[in-house]
């Protein structure tokens, strides 16, 4: 789950310095773009466990163990290290709740427009 969090967090993090950037303003582009980044970010950093869901448990041994597989955002390192917490749920969801309110904010000073 961790590499999920982290895979997500990478673009919100360059989506985050956009938005301060543009002085706290949000175009259409930019939320509707950002969970569409988030995602491939997620799917990016969890591609060395896709085999083994697929039940290509040859091919998934060969990428978690081989150091390589670190271009998948550290995914061999984070392999190494991880601990189940549901900090992990906790900081998927606060990063929905950053964009979703982005986007409300967004439309209330529309609105006042």
């Amino acid at each position: 789950m961790n590499q999920i969090l982290l895979g997500a967090s990478i673009p919100f993090a360059v989506i985050c310095l956009w938005y301060i950037a543009k002085k706290c303003r949000a175009s259409l582009p930019m939320l509707t773009l950002a969970p569409f980044w988030m995602a491939l970010g997620a799917i990016w950093a969890i591609v060395p466990d896709i085999p083994r869901a697929l039940g290509l448990y040859d091919l998934y041994w060969r990428m978690s163990t081989n150091p390589k597989s670190d271009i998948f955002f550290w995914h061999y390192t984070i392999d190494k290290i991880e601990t189940d917490s549901s900090l992990y749920h906790v900081g998927l969801l606060l990063i929905g709740i950053l964009l979703i309110a982005a986007a409300w904010r967004e439309l209330k000073i529309r609105e006042k427009e």
